[in-house]
């Protein structure tokens, strides 16, 4: 049996679903907005690893001489990954400024770079710069500290026997795969209306490359 109330609640779901279907056909039959801007797009499209930053401390022969004869190591070092300061300017006036990171919790993922930037059609001077945030000691600076005599020969022994060699090796490696600790493009480019200007990064090569029109300049 269908009491009042039932009826009340039925007949008002009833009204709310065909409110319900009446908007949705209407927002569907809309016409789209068109956009009849004209202005070019700047499109920065680029994947790099950053460059991991150690920080590296000689320890002395008090320090080695308490350790375990198969726990010494000479040099020991902490490190974290680079992060990076992007910045676009058209004309001399910047549109665009940004702090660039590695993916992943600790950021020593890759680095994925998307942006896009509207920009008047005609003859623009581009400047991009992509430049490393934090300062690393100069080589100098490393042979100082590491010409710093010890009366602990050999040092790294047991378990660290050979371990400075291999990481000198591997840090190489990751230093020749990160992105440099500066890149700039400063060239002067003409768009056209609705044109895209694309800015890769060579990982090879080491540089940013300009895409227009088809044509690519280093």
């Amino acid at each position: 049996m269908i009491t009042g109330p039932m009826l009340t609640r039925a007949t008002t779901v009833f009204a709310g679903t065909a409110v319900g279907l009446v908007l949705l056909a209407l927002v569907s039959a809309a016409p789209l907005p068109f956009n009849t801007s004209k202005a070019a797009r700047l499109r920065l499209s680029w994947t790099a690893r950053p460059q991991r930053i150690e920080i590296c401390r000689t320890l002395s022969a008090e320090e080695l001489a308490a350790r375990p004869e198969h726990m010494r190591q000479r040099v020991e070092c902490d490190g974290r990954f680079a992060s990076y300061t992007l910045r676009v300017e058209m004309d001399d006036r910047a549109i665009g400024e940004s702090i660039v990171r590695g993916g992943g919790l600790r950021h020593d993922r890759p680095i994925f770079l998307l942006r896009d930037y509207a920009v008047p059609p005609g003859v623009h001077r581009m400047r991009i710069s992509f430049t490393r945030r934090e300062r690393i000691e100069t080589r100098e600076e490393k042979e100082e500290e590491e010409s710093a005599p010890s009366a602990v020969p050999d040092a790294d022994t047991g378990l660290y026997a050979g371990r400075a060699a291999r990481e000198v090796a591997e840090r190489g490696r990751r230093d020749r795969a990160a992105i440099p600790p500066r890149l700039e493009l400063d060239t002067t480019v003409t768009l056209a209306p609705r044109e895209v200007a694309l800015i890769t990064f060579d990982p090879e090569r080491k540089v940013f490359l300009l895409h227009t029109g088809g044509k690519r300049t280093p």
